[in-house]
């Protein structure tokens, strides 16, 4: 089919009967739409909108008691076509009132603001263009209680659970910082002797990790910082060998206890840390004399540890069983 075939193909789709008559359609519906819109975005109308809330320049000892709301909802009025200007731009910059601490702060120890619904209603005001009014603002009325605290430094203290997998074992935890400024009232302040952490968990860990947690919140209490990280030190176990002797204890001056053989391999689990630590001096493997007369293993020994260090799990001898003689020592001084 040749090019010039396509395009009168085209043509003949595009300004057929049928076609022309969609097109006629669809243009008498946008030339509705148009005077639609022209209609309403000359028409005054309300709409109601959030606007964010938040008390800006707060000195570091001062402890917010009871806080303003996050958010202020506000009833506005204005032609269509201004409010949905206005509704293009939120979706950019969100409207935010602030409020500055110091322009209401009376430098008492204790002390409630109350902020009229005029005061609200004018900063409020200053978010909207200058067409729009403002019909209400809710809540109409803002206070909030602050406290100018005493400051002391406390230890932190963690409140959580931290586990390891099996294989491996908590080396060192370390808290950065180990204390913060607390700001409270006198009253309070006097009860506490250190800061917690909020509860959390780390379960299951097989490396090393540094955590953000926060402090636990108070209601007239203020950190510095708010959060602290809290650094775990993951280290593995590992497993190891060491060649011990066996010792007879209690024996006569002229018996002593021979075992075929002499020595036996004593495998345990340690910390990976204390690895090099631990020799055999640490394991004693023993038996009395008392305890070979009333064996009754036919020449056999049943092996078991008298001592071993602190920290070795998981230990095994091998092997368990050794063969015995209990031989006459000869003194030399009564051959003579």
């Amino acid at each position: 089919m040749s090019k010039t075939n396509i395009i009168k193909q085209i043509k003949d789709k595009l300004f057929g009967e049928r076609s022309h008559e969609l097109l006629v359609f669809c243009f008498f519906l946008f030339v509705s739409f148009c005077f639609w819109l022209l209609q309403v975005s000359g028409e005054i109308q309300k709409h109601e909108v959030s606007v964010s809330l938040r008390l800006d320049s707060i000195p570091s000892d001062v402890v917010i008691i009871d806080s303003l709301p996050s958010t202020l909802t506000v009833t506005i009025q204005d032609r269509g076509l201004a409010l949905a200007r206005q509704g293009f731009l939120s979706l950019f910059q969100s409207k935010c009132v602030s409020i500055d601490f110091s322009k209401y702060d009376r430098g008492h120890s204790d002390a409630e603001v109350r902020i009229s619904a005029l005061d609200i209603q004018r900063m409020v005001s200053r978010e909207f263009s200058a067409s729009t009014e403002i019909l209400s603002v809710r809540p109409d009325t803002l206070h909030y209680t602050y406290n100018h605290g005493l400051s002391r430094t406390l230890p932190v203290r963690l409140a959580g659970t931290i586990k390891t997998s099996q294989q491996n074992y908590i080396q060192n935890i370390s808290i950065e910082p180990d204390s913060v400024k607390v700001f409270a009232p006198v009253a309070v302040l006097d009860t506490m002797h250190a800061v917690y952490t909020q509860a959390f968990t780390l379960d299951g860990l097989q490396e090393s990790v540094n955590y953000d947690v926060e402090l636990c919140k108070h209601k007239f209490i203020k950190y510095d910082p708010q959060q602290v990280c809290v650094n775990v030190g993951i280290g593995y176990y590992t497993e190891k060998t060491v060649r011990v002797p066996i010792i007879g204890l209690n024996f006569p001056a002229d018996k002593r206890l021979r075992t075929f053989p002499a020595e036996v391999s004593v495998t345990f689990r340690i910390e990976s840390g204390r690895y090099h630590k631990i020799t055999s001096e640490d394991f004693m493997l023993a038996t009395t004399y008392e305890e070979l007369l009333q064996n009754t293993g036919d020449g056999k020994l049943l092996l078991h540890l008298k001592a071993s260090p602190d920290g070795v799990s998981d230990i095994k001898i091998s092997p368990q069983e050794v063969d015995y003689l209990i031989e006459q020592v000869v003194n030399e001084d009564n051959e003579l």
